[in-house]
C-alpha cells in the first residue's frame, strides 16, 4: 500500500539531494570508468604504459617491519574475471600450473610496483613446507601471515575498508609438515582464511602478465630498474612447486620466474589487494586531482555515512581563464572535490579540489556547448597523506549542473527541529519520494512514499514488532505511513495519532523498533552534535534528500529524546520565477495532517504525560462523544529510597476534569503496564485501589505494581525494570457543559483535564515538580479535547448588509442526518443521547445568524429547506471547521472556516462566520434553483408569445376577411 504525500526544501549553501539508504549517484570515476569489465591492462598492453596509482603508505614510516615502500600499485584486471584453475606460465608441465586470481564485479586487482618488506621466509617452521595455509591446526605460513600484517598496518583504516578480504586461488592448504608434492597442480586449493593483502599465484603469471616464455626474464614482472627495495633479491608468489614439499615459486628482481626452499629469507612480499569501486567517486592525478593523461593517480573515495552540509559553487574569470569557485562544510571539514562530466558521452571532463595545490580551472575546451547542462559534482572531502594513506576521503556528493558557465544551484533539504536536549541527532532515510503532484497554487497535492532498496525487510520487521497486520511486504513504509503517520484513508485508520504521540503508539513503537538497530539502516544521512538544544531552540537539521526520515537521539537512555519519524517538504522548481521553492501540503497542521519539514523533540522520560487516544482525525469531538485518555508514569528509580519505609513511599495520581467532562465509573479504568508485554493489565494488583468522586479520578497505591518492600524498605521489583511505562486509561463523556471552541478569533477553548502526579522525594524538590508537603512532591500534566461550533448569517446577495431570518436548513455529515436541540432563536445545540424531541431542521434567527454548537471539525453538509419569504434557496453547501494545532498536537493555535459547493456560502472577512446569500426574487437572479425560478420564467415567455403573436394573428385575420369578402 502506497502513501500519496509530499516534500520540502531549504535554500542556503546546499547538502545532499537523494537518500543515504538507496544508491547514490557518485557519476564515473575517471580512469576505472574507462575500462570495460574484464579489461587486463598490463596484459592487454605493458606494464610501462599501465597508470600508476598511488595507494596506501609511502615511505617507511609505520609500515610493517619499517620497510620502505613506494606506495605504488597497477591496475592488473577489472572485475569480473574468473579463476582459471590451471594457468601455466611457460613450462607446459603439471607441477608448474595453477589457479589465477579472481577478480569480482566492480572490483579491481593492483599490485604493487615493488617489494614492501625485507627477506622473509615463506614457512617459518622445520622441517619446512609449501603450505599456504590449513585446517589442521589452524596453521598459517610465515609469507600468510606477512601478508596480514602488511594489511593491517600498511594502510589506513580507510583504505583497509575497501579492500575485500577473501581466500585465494592457487595454494597448498595440506597439513605444514606434509605440504603438497606429489607433481600435480591438481592438489590445489583455495586458502582455508581469507585475505585483504597476498602474494600472486604462479597462474597469475600468466593471466595478468601474458607471460609464457617460462623462466625469460619480463620486464613487466622485475622490479623497478631491476633490483627490488628494501635489499632483496626477489619476491614470493603462493604456489607451492608442486613436486617438493618444501619449494615455493618465486620472482626474480629482474623479471625471471624461478623457485626457491620455503625456509630460505631471500624473497620479499609483493603485495597484491582486490579494490572495491563501488564507493569510488574520483580517479585523478595525484597533484593537483587533475584530469591529466598521463603520471600517478591518486583515487577519493566517499565515506559512508559523511555528508557535506552546506555548499556554493559559481565561476570566476573571463574566456581562457575560468574557474570553479567552490565553499562548503561537511563532515569532513571545510575542504572540497569536484568533477566535471559531459552527461552524453559519461566522461570526466575536469576536476579538483580546493586544498592547497588544487586543480580549479575549468576544462573549457572540453565544453564548447553553452546551452549544455554539463553535470557537476561536489563533495565534502580530507585528502590523504603518506604517512597515513593517501586515498582521500570524501563526503557524498551532490550533483548539479554548468551551463552557460552558471552552476545551477540545488535545493538544501532539513527538518526543523525544536526542543532541549543534552544529546545529538541522528538522521537516517527510511522512505523514498517519487511520483509527486504539485496543485494548481504550487502546493502539494501528492507524493508516493516507497521503501528504499535493502531496507524492506528491516522496515518490514519493525512494522511487525510495532503491531501491525497485514503490512505492503513490497512497501511496508507505504503501508506504515498510511495508517500510523496521520495521513488518514477513508475510512479514518487505527493509529494516525500516533504520529503526534510523545510516548505510546503503532508509530512510537515502530520508530523504537528501528532506532534499536540503527546499523541496519545504513548510513547517517544527517546529524547535529551534541550541545544543539542545551536550551529551547528551532535548529535546522540537514538530510541527505527528499523523503521520510528517522531521527534518533543519542541520549534517550539518559532522558532525551525519543526516536521521531519526519518527513521532509517537497521542492517544487517552477515557483518563483524558475528558481523555485519547498512546499508543504495546502492543509498541513490541519485536522491533524502533519506538517512536513517540521518535528518536535520528544523527551522520553515521561515522569507524568497525558493525551487523548481517540481523536484518529484530529478534529475534536461532538457533544456526548467519549474522548479517552492515557496517562503514562514512568518507573522510577528507588535505589536513593534505601532508608525509607515502604508504608511511606508515596506514588500516587490524581486525575481532575472540567465541569464538561463526565468521568467513568471505576470499573472503565485501567492500569496497564509495558512489561512483561505491552498492554499488561494490572489494574487488579492488591495494594493498587481506584475511585471516582465528581470530577476527581483518583488512582492511589500505583507503588504496588513495581516497588516491593525488602525488610520494611523500598525497592524497585526486580521483574519491572526502572523506565518501564505505566499507562492508565478510560474514557470522559462530553456533556452538555462543555466548552466550545470557535473559528476566527471566536475563541479556542478547550475541555482541560490535568493529571498529578504525587511522590516522595528524600531531598529537596526535583527541578519542574512542585512542592507538594513534607517529603512529597508533585507534577502536572494536562490534555484538551475540542468541541467546536459554527456560526452562518444569513444575508441578502445584492446587499449582504441585509439579514434574513426563518432561513430552514437540513444538517448532514457524511450522509447521515444530524439532529439539534433549540437552546434560543437561531441557536442549537447538537443533540445528545437522551435528548427528546431532537429537530431535523434549524432556522436562522430574525437577525440573521444561526449557531450550530457541540460539532466536531468535520464537514457537514447544509441544505436550505425553508427558504426566507421573496428569495430562492442556495444550492447545498458544505463548511467545515480547520483546527490547527502545535507542533506536538496537543493545542489548537488557530480554527478558520472553509465553505465550498457554492459561491453563495462564503466566509466572512472577519473569519467569524459563514456567510450565506439568498438571491431576491428579481430578474438579476434568475434562475438560480428552479421552481420560482423556472415558473417566473415560464410566465415571462407566455407574456413574450402574446405581444409577438398579436399583430400577426391580427393581420392574419384581416387577410381572411378580406378574402371571403371577395
Amino acid at each position: 500500500m502506497s502513501l500519496f504525500l509530499v516534500l520540502p526544501l531549504v535554500l542556503v549553501a546546499l547538502p545532499v539531494d537523494r537518500a543515504s539508504a538507496a544508491p547514490v549517484d557518485l557519476g564515473p570515476d575517471g580512469y576505472f570508468s574507462t575500462l570495460g569489465a574484464g579489461a587486463l591492462p598490463v596484459a592487454s598492453g605493458n606494464w610501462a604504459s599501465t597508470r600508476r596509482i598511488v595507494f596506501g603508505k609511502q615511505g617507511s614510516a609505520g609500515t610493517y617491519g619499517g620497510a620502505t615502500v613506494s606506495g605504488g600499485y597497477k591496475t592488473l584486471a577489472k572485475g569480473a574475471v574468473a579463476s582459471v584453475p590451471d594457468a601455466d606460465f611457460g613450462q607446459n608441465q603439471a607441477w608448474t600450473k595453477s589457479a589465477t586470481t579472481s577478480v569480482a564485479a566492480n572490483e579491481a586487482l593492483l599490485w604493487a610496483d615493488d617489494t614492501v618488506t625485507s627477506g622473509i621466509s615463506f614457512d617459518a617452521n622445520y622441517p619446512p613446507s609449501n603450505s599456504f595455509d590449513s585446517a589442521a591446526g589452524a596453521y598459517r605460513s610465515n609469507l600468510a601471515l606477512v601478508s596480514d600484517a602488511v594489511g593491517a598496518v600498511n594502510y589506513s583504516s580507510f583504505e583497509q575498508s575497501l579492500l575485500r578480504a577473501a581466500p585465494v586461488e592457487g595454494v597448498c592448504t595440506a597439513a605444514q609438515p606434509v605440504g603438497c608434492g606429489s607433481g600435480s597442480y591438481t592438489q590445489q586449493s583455495d586458502s582455508v582464511n581469507a585475505y585483504q593483502v597476498f602474494p600472486l599465484s604462479i597462474g597469475d603469471v600468466n593471466k595478468y602478465f601474458n607471460h609464457t616464455s617460462g623462466g625469460a626474464s619480463d620486464a613487466n614482472l622485475a622490479c623497478p630498474t631491476g633490483s627490488c627495495a628494501n635489499g632483496i633479491f626477489a619476491f614470493w608468489l603462493r604456489s607451492a612447486h608442486w613436486y617438493y614439499t618444501n619449494i615455493a615459486f618465486t620472482v626474480l628482481s629482474g623479471g625471471s620466474t624461478s623457485d626457491d626452499t620455503t625456509f630460505f629469507t631471500s624473497s620479499g612480499l609483493r603485495p597484491a589487494v582486490r579494490l572495491g569501486l563501488e564507493q569510488l567517486v574520483l580517479s585523478a592525478d595525484s597533484g593537483d586531482q587533475g584530469q591529466n593523461t598521463s603520471g600517478d593517480l591518486r583515487l577519493t573515495y566517499v565515506e559512508p555515512g559523511k555528508q557535506l552540509h552546506t555548499w556554493s559553487a559559481s565561476v570566476s574569470g573571463a574566456a581562457g581563464s575560468r574557474a570553479l569557485s567552490l565553499s562548503g562544510s561537511s563532515d569532513l571539514g571545510s575542504d572540497m572535490g569536484w568533477k566535471v562530466v559531459d552527461p552524453a558521452t559519461n566522461m570526466v571532463l575536469g576536476s579538483g579540489r580546493t586544498s592547497a595545490g588544487g586543480n580549479m580551472a575549468l576544462p573549457e575546451s572540453l565544453m564548447p556547448d553553452v546551452s549544455k547542462d554539463y553535470d557537476l559534482y561536489v563533495w565534502g572531502q580530507q585528502d590523504g597523506s603518506a604517512t597515513t594513506g593517501l586515498t582521500n576521503r570524501a563526503t557524498e556528493p551532490v550533483k548539479t549542473t554548468i551551463k552557460g558557465w552558471k552552476v545551477k544551484t540545488p535545493p538544501s533539504y532539513g527538518i526543523d527541529v525544536t526542543g532541549t536536549t543534552s544529546g545529538g541527532l541522528k538522521a537516517y532515510k527510511i522512505g523514498d519520494y517519487t511520483d509527486t503532484v504539485f496543485d494548481h497554487t504550487g502546493a502539494l497535492g501528492s507524493v508516493k512514499l516507497t521503501t528504499p532498496a535493502g531496507l524492506v525487510s528491516v522496515l518490514l520487521a519493525a512494522a511487525g514488532v510495532a503491531g501491525g497486520v497485514g503490512v505492503d511486504a513490497g512497501n511496508p513504509i507505504g503501508w506504515v505511513a498510511s495508517h500510523w503517520l496521520g495521513y488518514p484513508t477513508s475510512p479514518l485508520s487505527d493509529d494516525v495519532t500516533s504520529a503526534f504521540s510523545p510516548y505510546a503508539g503503532s508509530l512510537q513503537l515502530f520508530a523504537r523498533a528501528l532506532a534499536g538497530d540503527t546499523a541496519s539502516l545504513g548510513p547517517v544521512a544527517g546529524s547535529l552534535p551534541a550541545g544543539t538544544f542545551s536550551s529551547l531552540s528551532t535548529v535546522v537539521l540537514p538530510v541527505s534528500g527528499p523523503g521520510l526520515y528517522l531521527v534518533v537521539d543519542d541520549s534517550q537512555a539518559s532522558g532525551g529524546s525519543l526516536p521521531i519519524i519526519v518527513g521532509t517538504r517537497v521542492f517544487n522548481p517552477v515557483l518563483d520565477g524558475g528558481d523555485g521553492r519547498m512546499v508543504d501540503f495546502a492543509d498541513a497542521g490541519v485536522k491533524g495532517k502533519p506538517r512536513l519539514g517540521r518535528a518536535s523533540l520528544k523527551t522520553s522520560i515521561t515522569d507524568v504525560a497525558k493525551r487523548v487516544v481517540n481523536d484518529a482525525g484530529m478534529d475534536g469531538f461532538d457533544l456526548g462523544a467519549a474522548v479517552e485518555y492515557e496517562i503514562a508514569l514512568q518507573v522510577p528509580d528507588l535505589s536513593s529510597f534505601a532508608s525509607l519505609p515502604y508504608s511511606s513511599y508515596v506514588f500516587d495520581l490524581t486525575d481532575v476534569a472540567d465541569p464538561g467532562l463526565t468521568l467513568p465509573a471505576v470499573s472503565g479504568v485501567r492500569v496497564l503496564m509495558d512489561v512483561p508485554s505491552p498492554g499488561t493489565d494490572v489494574t487488579g494488583t492488591a495494594g493498587l485501589s481506584v475511585g471516582v468522586s465528581g470530577d476527581t479520578l483518583s488512582v492511589s497505591g500505583l507503588k504496588a505494581v513495581f516497588a516491593e518492600d525488602v525488610s520494611g524498605r523500598v525497592a524497585n521489583k526486580a521483574s519491572v525494570p526502572v523506565g518501564s511505562l505505566i499507562r492508565i486509561r478510560y474514557a470522559a463523556v462530553l456533556n452538555t457543559g462543555a466548552s466550545l471552541s470557535a473559528p476566527g478569533g471566536g475563541g479556542l477553548h478547550p475541555n482541560v483535564n490535568t493529571a498529578t502526579l504525587t511522590r516522595s522525594r528524600v531531598a529537596g524538590v526535583s527541578s519542574g515538580w512542585d512542592d507538594a508537603g513534607p517529603g512529597v512532591e508533585s507534577r502536572s500534566a494536562v490534555a484538551n479535547a475540542y468541541v467546536f461550533g459554527l456560526d452562518l448569517v444569513k444575508v441578502d446577495k445584492d446587499d449582504t448588509t441585509r439579514v434574513l431570518g426563518g432561513a430552514g436548513f437540513e444538517v448532514t455529515r457524511d450522509g447521515q442526518p444530524l439532529g439539534f436541540v433549540q437552546l434560543a432563536p437561531g441557536v442549537y445545540r447538537l443533540a445528545v443521547p437522551g435528548d427528546a424531541g431532537a429537530l431535523s431542521e434549524v432556522f436562522s434567527h430574525t437577525d440573521g445568524t444561526l449557531s450550530l454548537q457541540g460539532v466536531e471539525a468535520r464537514a457537514l453538509s447544509l441544505r436550505e429547506s425553508t427558504a426566507p419569504s421573496g428569495y430562492f434557496k442556495v444550492p447545498a453547501f458544505m463548511v467545515e471547521v480547520l483546527p490547527v494545532w502545535n507542533t506536538d498536537a496537543s493545542e489548537v493555535t488557530l480554527a478558520s472556516y472553509r465553505a465550498h459547493g457554492t459561491s453563495l456560502a462564503f466566509v466572512s472577512q472577519d473569519g467569524r462566520a459563514v456567510m450565506v446569500a439568498d438571491p431576491a426574487h428579481s430578474l438579476a437572479n434568475l434562475p438560480y434553483t428552479g421552481g420560482v425560478g423556472i415558473l417566473i420564467l415560464l410566465v415571462l415567455a407566455i407574456l413574450f408569445l402574446v405581444f409577438a403573436v398579436r399583430p400577426y394573428y391580427l393581420s392574419h385575420r384581416a387577410e381572411t376577411t378580406a378574402n371571403i369578402l371577395s
